[in-house]
Parts: C-alpha cells; structure tokens; sequence
C-alpha cells in the first residue's frame, strides 16, 4: 500500500508511520512538509491514500481541498488537533473523506484507514473529464453536468454523485456498500431503500426504457455496474 503524508511533524510523522506499519507491513510512504510540494506528487505517486497536517492546510491557500477534489478522488485523511471541531466540519464540506485527532491514537488511526480503503477500493483518478455513456450522453466531470447531444439534463446533486461514480468505474459492479458510503457516508451504509430510490430516478433521466434499464444494471444481490451503450 502507497500513502502519501504531507506533515512537517516530525513527531506526529513518527507516530502516523508506526501506527499504519503494524496494521499494513507492505506500507510505502512517501513525505513532503510543504503542501504545494506534496499536491504536486499526487498524480505522479497514485497513493492509495492521502494524509494532510491540517497545520499546513491552515496555512495554505483557500479551498486546496476543493482542487484536489477537481482532479482526484484518492481518499484523505486530515490530522486534525482534537481542539478543532469547527475546522473539522469544513474540511469534510471542502472534501476531505475522514478526520483524526491528534495526538493520533493508534487503534481509531488504524480502524479510520481500514474502513477508508476499503470503501474507496477502484476509486482513483478521474483520468477523463468527459465519459460518454451513450449516444449523445455524456457526464462532464470538469462542469459536474450530464448532457444529450450538448444540452444539459438536470440531475440533483446525489443524482450526478452516483452516476459520476459507477461512470468512472464503467463495466466493473459497485456493492451496494460502496455506494451508499461514498456518497452519502458510513451511517447510510445499510440504507439499501435510500440507493434504489435515487437508482430508479437517475435511470428515469438517462434510460430509453427505464423499466428495462441498459445503462445502469442491476447486479443482484451486488450492487450497480454502469455499461456503456453505443
């Protein structure tokens, strides 16, 4: 496993790093102290995970977290002193996927990465700005729109979050889990009722026969898979 660590610390380092190599033997850490420096080595490193001193954050220019989100979907994890808690909310809202308190300990730091990674799994880089789907369908990931042969089709937030995500991952099947995690979090992730309502109206908008969808495929007892159809 490839993480990434952008920290100037060196004592939160040598706990952060301790803490994951008992959990994770094969670990591959890469550190940077200076967050342009470290935002620069993300594409280049593919992590599987991103860790961020919210020191630095605080020090770096506004809405970093948001132009991360603009071209990646890595998970990251934000250290954040236990003092904080209004910082917190606004990292989570900017885009990071957790939050840990420092002084780190170790058994939540471990727990916290675990149920990150797992849920992430196939979640990388958006290496398209634009998806076709079908015939004239296409997701723009740069505008955060759908469009038909160049007009937009409305699509509520959750909607465009749930097809962004099984477009990225076209052809390959999504859990239920997976899903309702990484879009509405970890307390939705039994919710099955809540992911078919937003399925069923998603496919209403992008299906020529939503009662006989070919786009988003029900993979029973699974989850979703997204297939492209030309």
């Amino acid at each position: 496993m490839k993480i990434l660590i952008i920290c100037d610390d060196p004592q939160v380092l040598k706990d952060l790093v301790l803490c994951l190599k008992i959990r994770y033997q094969n670990l591959e850490h890469t550190v940077s102290g200076n967050i342009s420096e470290g935002i620069g080595l993300i594409e280049n490193l593919s992590p599987d995970l991103i860790v961020l001193d919210s020191c630095l954050l605080n020090s770096a220019a506004p809405n970093i977290l948001v132009s991360i989100r603009e071209f990646s979907d890595i998970p990251i994890i934000i250290l954040n002193p236990i003092s904080e808690v209004g910082s917190k909310v606004q990292f989570l809202e900017d885009g990071a996927d957790e939050c840990i308190e420092k002084p780190i300990n170790g058994i939540e730091c471990q727990a916290v990465t675990h149920a990150l990674l797992r849920r992430n799994m196939n979640l990388g880089f958006k290496v398209e700005s634009i998806i076709p789907i079908s015939n004239g369908l296409e997701v723009n990931f740069n505008r955060r729109e759908l469009t038909l042969f160049g007009s937009p089709v409305h699509l509520t937030p959750i909607e465009f979050s749930l097809l962004a995500l099984l477009a990225r991952n076209s052809g390959q099947v999504l859990t239920y889990r997976i899903l309702l995690e990484k879009v509405w979090g970890t307390e939705y992730s039994g919710d099955l009722n809540l992911l078919k309502k937003h399925i069923h109206n998603l496919r209403a908008k992008i299906e020529v026969n939503p009662e006989y969808p070919r786009i988003i495929v029900t993979e029973r007892g699974l989850g979703y898979s997204l297939k492209r159809q030309f």
